[in-house]
């Protein structure tokens, strides 16, 4: 019985997919069916629920074998195991209720089939933390995972800086704290030095009769070939930098300087060195501010890397009217271009002929394009290129041999593109210093969070009253808001109906339900409109580049959008705006509310300070408040933003608003200390 759980066991990786497939059509057609309300998929959604079902039991069944192998984490196979046996449980009762289920459609049915999809995908997660180690998800991050950088050769340890990345890339899957197969540790030198119940890992001095070597020469069809067949197998390369530390003795602390080497073993040491980043080394003309305002003058973001530095970077992401008039517009500082996002934009093959023009581009994003191949042969004369994301575009195999030329390459982002396993399999093996990222390089699954509601309403500016309705697409949640500014909770009002307003108000809104961790909390600013200025003048006109209707634009209940050339914004630089309304008749007011922007990539910072002042005749005026607010502290996406200012109740005709802007960016920004925007669409009067 033993052997037969055993054999069924190792079928249980081929197994597994059954029941994913399955239930997930069933899920996916179940879903379609009742947001069309008809019945087009039934037939389908039985077939599906069943195999699903036979494949859950089967795969419970074969993992149940296969966990009496041994050599996994106890606690994440415990958490596999039970999970799996829920699922195939619970496909059971799903295939039932879905047989015996009214046409109306039972809400046990759906709600336990959620249940069991979300029990899949926490099973899958678990299962792939057993053979792949706990942090599988983010093991090709960039972020999480760099190789080392080695400049100095001679001074590098061969143990911490050639031989462990090794190990780290092909073996710490299947011989870490989370899956110990073969009971063999190799995440630490205590471990690797114990060995495994085959006996020890290596004999220093003695490649030939090392258990580690041995294995790794078997040939690829025998069952105890190392790393398995189907996993990612050792580079000539690196089979040879592991032969030779064991050969001149597996010192952990020995530097490459300290061992004997012969020709051949220096060539390959050479592949393992970084090329050092010494663009920076490099003298080019500093920009002056006057040079950068004349490529922002043409809708161009363009940025200093740092205070110091004669580099910049420039934004031309997501520009679905990209074309050569815009990169030319570059030319003039394409010297100092070391950075150059073009990233879901129109960019073509041919555009990248202007590209190739910025000799010390170090970083260039073309993810989400219709680049091709014919594209990247633009690319081969960038010598200083060392990240390159290509990610969703049609490049093929053909590109590699222009990758192979780029010599200071350490980051190439392939997936969902048009490369082959056999391709980058080939180009790892030429260039084994160049990270290579085929797969999702983020978290897929994340804490149970829930989303924050929906805040929706006609607009956010309204003269007598406002409805607002909240709605979030997940069942059994539970809404709070709050209207006085404090942050909400379970101890806020809770929404049942629409929210009325009646005066501007800060609404906040989250989304709460038991067992799952709250929303972020959702803030949208509504402003009341109780009193339509008959007149409005400006102490200085805003700039000709965005000056709108003039300022008429401030109260004619219009809001720009986060697009600030929408023609709806008037901008004023390294200036403050002051306007002055008047109501027509002396009106008893309490509150004052500016619309601002701010997109600090493109330099346009929300106000520093706010100051109203009222009067009855226009020109006798006294201070109603002044209000200071404090400056970005990071960068942050294009935002809009009301800010009120509220005071005793006074009798005035005309009203003043100053609104102080911060004049020049702060010093965390790319460009500290260079003229800053202030962007303002309408200021309303309650």
């Amino acid at each position: 019985m033993e052997g037969l759980l055993s054999i069924l066991g190792r079928l249980h990786p081929l197994i597994l997919h059954l029941p994913i497939g399955f239930l997930l059509l069933a899920f996916m057609m179940e879903i379609h069916n009742r947001w069309k309300k008809e019945n087009t998929f039934n037939a389908a959604i039985t077939f599906s629920l069943f195999w699903g079902m036979m494949g859950a039991i089967i795969a419970a069944g074969s993992g149940y074998g296969l966990s009496l192998q041994g050599g996994y984490d106890e606690g994440l196979l415990w958490n596999h195991k039970w999970l799996g046996i829920g699922v195939a449980a619970f496909s059971v009762l799903i295939y039932y209720l879905n047989k015996n289920q009214k046409a109306d459609g039972s809400k046990l049915y759906i709600s336990t089939f959620s249940l069991t999809i979300l029990g899949l995908i926490l099973t899958g997660h678990f299962g792939g933390s057993l053979t792949h180690g706990s942090d599988f998800l983010i093991a090709d991050s960039n972020f999480k995972k760099q190789k080392n950088q080695i400049v100095d050769i001679e001074n590098a340890i061969v143990f911490d800086d050639l031989v462990q990345p090794i190990l780290n890339d092909k073996c710490v899957r299947c011989h870490s704290e989370s899956k110990t197969k073969g009971d063999l540790l190799m995440t630490t030198q205590e471990g690797m030095l114990a060995g495994g119940k085959t006996g020890p890992l290596f004999i220093k001095s003695d490649v030939e009769n090392s258990l580690l070597l041995q294995r790794i020469h078997l040939p690829l069809e025998e069952k105890e070939h190392m790393p398995p067949k189907g996993k990612q197998q050792l580079l000539d390369d690196e089979i040879a930098i592991l032969s030779w530390w064991i050969r001149e003795g597996a010192d952990f602390d020995a530097s490459v300087k300290e061992l004997d080497k012969d020709d051949n073993m220096k060539a390959v040491l050479q592949k393992f060195i970084t090329p050092s980043d010494d663009v920076a080394d490099i003298q080019v003309s500093p920009l002056s501010e006057k040079d950068l305002e004349k490529i922002r003058a043409k809708g161009i973001p363009v940025y200093r890397i740092d205070n110091e530095s004669s580099f910049v970077e420039v934004d031309l992401s997501r520009r679905k009217n990209l074309n050569k008039h815009t990169l030319k517009a570059l030319k003039s500082i394409g010297k100092q271009i070391v950075g150059l996002h073009l990233e879901s934009s129109s960019i073509t093959d041919s555009d990248l002929a202007i590209v190739k023009r910025f000799p010390h581009l170090q970083k260039l994003f073309l993810q989400q394009t219709e680049i091709t191949d014919a594209g990247i042969k633009q690319l081969k004369e960038l010598k200083y290129l060392q990240y390159l994301n290509v990610y969703g575009t049609k490049v093929t195999d053909n590109s590699f041999s222009i990758f192979n030329e780029l010599t200071r390459l350490k980051n190439l982002y392939l997936w969902q593109t048009e490369v082959t396993e056999e391709g980058v399999e080939s180009f790892r093996r030429n260039k084994p210093k160049t990270i290579v990222n085929v797969g999702v390089d983020e978290h897929i699954f994340g804490d149970a969070r829930l989303k924050a509601p929906l805040i929706i309403a006609d607009k956010d500016l309204f003269t007598d009253t406002m409805s607002v309705e909240l709605k979030t697409n997940f069942k059994n949640v539970n809404l709070y808001y709050t209207t006085d500014d404090s942050d909400p909770d379970s101890n806020s009002l809770k929404y049942d109906s629409l929210i009325v307003l009646t005066e501007s108000t800060n609404l906040k809104v989250i989304s709460i339900k038991e067992g799952w961790e709250s929303s972020e909390i959702k803030t949208k600013q509504f402003a009341r409109v109780k009193f339509l200025p008959k007149h409005i003048t400006l102490a200085k006109p805003p700039s000709e580049r965005y000056e709108a209707k003039g300022a008429k634009s401030l109260i004619d209940l219009e809001k720009g959008s986060t697009t600030f050339t929408d023609g709806n914004w008037i901008g004023y630089e390294k200036e403050h705006l002051t306007a002055t309304l008047d109501l027509g008749k002396s009106e008893l007011i309490s509150s004052v509310t500016v619309g601002a922007l701010e997109a600090t990539s493109s330099y346009i910072f929300y106000p520093k300070a706010i100051k109203i002042d009222l009067s009855e005749n226009g020109i006798n005026f006294k201070k109603a408040v002044y209000k200071k607010y404090p400056v970005s502290t990071e960068s942050a996406s294009n935002e809009i933003r009301n800010f009120t200012q509220t005071f005793e109740p006074k009798q005035a005709r005309f009203v003043r608003v100053k609104v102080e802007s911060n004049l020049v960016n702060p010093d965390w920004h790319p460009a500290p200390g260079a003229p800053c925007w202030l962007f303002v669409d309408e200021i309303s009067v309650e």
